[in-house]
């Protein structure tokens, strides 16, 4: 072997070697957390991130309610047994299905909230042309003479357009019950 290319290798291995062991480290460290990390560091923080992940999903699930477990079918069963709420949200929907005759869906319930006392009904009257506000009027007289409401907000009385339904009136209707 010639003693320019025995010369250019030892060199180059050389320049090879420091760049691996003093220049790569600190080009390809980066900071994460305030912590400067090369690849090696960054590859064992991403192990121990992953296992402190796996240990709060386990956690997690541990506090999760199962399906068969005795505390999960005890609130099922508490609100199966609890189904008066039930009863009286069917009965305002069955006197929102009578409001207009012949039109059973003329005025319609889409979400009921009942906080205590307090029953709050969201719905919508249309199908009925120009007289939505006319028969949402009567759906609220309905409801003021039901024995089991104390006391009724009366809704914004408003009339809107849309291409689709025609018109329609939007409502919420907030009842104090007995």
């Amino acid at each position: 072997m010639s003693m320019p290319v025995l010369l250019f290798s030892a060199v180059f291995a050389t320049a090879l070697g420091v760049s691996r062991f003093a220049i790569l480290p600190t080009l390809t460290s980066i900071e994460v957390g305030g912590v400067k990390r090369d690849a090696a560091g960054l590859q064992r923080r991403t192990e121990e991130l992953k296992a402190q992940i796996a240990d709060v999903q386990k956690e997690r699930d541990e506090e999760i309610l199962t399906l068969q477990g005795t505390p999960y079918r005890a609130l099922v069963n508490s609100k199966i047994s609890d189904d008066s709420g039930l009863e009286l949200l069917e009965a305002f929907r069955s006197l929102a299905r009578e409001a207009v005759p012949g039109t059973p869906d003329a005025v319609v319930i889409t979400q009921e909230h009942i906080d205590g006392k307090t029953l709050t009904l969201k719905g919508d009257v249309s199908g009925v042309g120009p007289g939505s506000m006319t028969v949402l009027a009567q759906f609220t007289e309905i409801l003021r003479g039901d024995t089991r409401v104390a006391s009724l907000v009366a809704p914004t009385f408003t009339r809107l357009e849309d291409p689709k339904v025609g018109p329609h009136s939007p409502f919420t209707i907030v009842l104090t019950l007995q």
